[in-house]
């Protein structure tokens, strides 16, 4: 049987943005500074139903040498209803399929923080969920 999935909702559960500087941590002429992007994903069932909650948690900070110019903390979640989800393939498709439609929607609200802190554009790179399930996979 195919796997059957719907979003019930989606929302941010928590979201922390600091940029102390403003738009001086930018100023022209000054040294590029190092961007580093950190995303996890949880997910859990709610029980004795076949709807799923996954937690994608994105973490977003620039710094130029010992300074820190800004920090994007998100957590952003989607209840999934899935049909036909066996245990084989249960952890794989919560941790890869169900972030990788969450991810626009949580890039999009970095995007907008970012144009509302008077900073420049910021578009993270696509993820890929499979490449990252693995890793995760490994370190266990």
């Amino acid at each position: 049987m195919d796997v059957k999935s719907k979003i019930i909702t989606q929302f941010i559960r928590d979201l922390s943005f600091e940029n102390p500087n403003g738009p001086g941590s930018f100023q022209a002429g000054s040294e590029r500074p190092a961007i580093n992007a950190n995303i996890d994903v949880k997910a859990q069932n709610r029980k004795g139903t076949n709807v799923y909650e996954v937690e994608l948690q994105i973490n977003v900070g620039a710094k130029r040498g010992d300074d820190n110019l800004y920090l994007v903390d998100l957590k952003y979640v989607g209840l999934f209803e899935i049909e036909n989800l066996t245990d084989d393939i249960k952890e794989a498709y919560l941790l890869v399929e169900c972030p990788r439609i969450l991810f626009p929607f949580a890039r999009r609200i970095i995007y907008d923080l970012h144009a509302d802190g008077s900073l420049p554009p910021l578009m993270l790179d696509p993820v890929n969920f499979a490449e990252l399930y693995k890793k995760k996979k490994g370190k266990n």
